[in-house]
């Protein structure tokens, strides 16, 4: 097989799947940003989800992608042993950012989302459909066998960027809710 034909299998290998999972994330993404500028600047310090302020959630969802990052890249690289996480351990790093993020601007915000985004969108576009259909066992799931896709697109990072503290982010900017 020449390399012609091989380029072309590798396109067609990473190709619709994983842009079609990249464009959802970078929606989510875009959703986001919109609704951090929304938010008026009386309630950006003011409390979202108590105890954290409208600052803090966002900062959270903002700087999670290099732990995020460590769950989802093992599993589409075929390692089997996850970082095995727990809530506890999750849950102390998220508070400590938080109160380290305490004074996050806007443009903060947005720039990390910004320049975090953009590596996992490539790096999602370049998931073959077998690395996306690759099981691992995820601690923070009792043990049960997920995909890189499921991982993916579920609270570890589409999910968690666009989903309940979204809410909150956009209830803080007087925007709907609903998706």
């Amino acid at each position: 097989m020449g390399v012609a034909a091989l380029e072309y299998n590798r396109e067609v290998i990473v190709g619709q799947r994983s842009t079609e999972v990249a464009q959802r994330f970078e929606s989510a993404v875009a959703e986001f940003e919109t609704a951090v500028q929304a938010v008026p600047d009386d309630k950006w310090n003011a409390e979202c989800e108590a105890p954290w302020t409208t600052a803090q959630v966002a900062a959270h969802i903002a700087g999670q992608f290099p732990l995020e990052s460590e769950i989802f890249m093992p599993a589409a690289d075929g390692d089997k042993a996850l970082s095995a996480f727990t809530w506890a351990e999750v849950n102390g790093r998220n508070d400590a950012r938080a109160a380290a993020e305490a004074n996050a601007t806007k443009d903060d915000v947005l720039k990390t989302i910004r320049d975090g985004a953009r590596p996992i969108a490539a790096y999602i576009r370049g998931l073959t459909d077998e690395q996306l259909d690759r099981k691992s066992p995820l601690s923070l799931a009792d043990g049960a066998e997920v995909t890189t896709q499921q991982l993916l697109e579920g609270g570890v990072l589409i999910d968690h960027v666009g989903g309940g503290h979204l809410a909150s982010i956009k209830a803080m900017a007087g925007a709907p809710v609903g998706r």
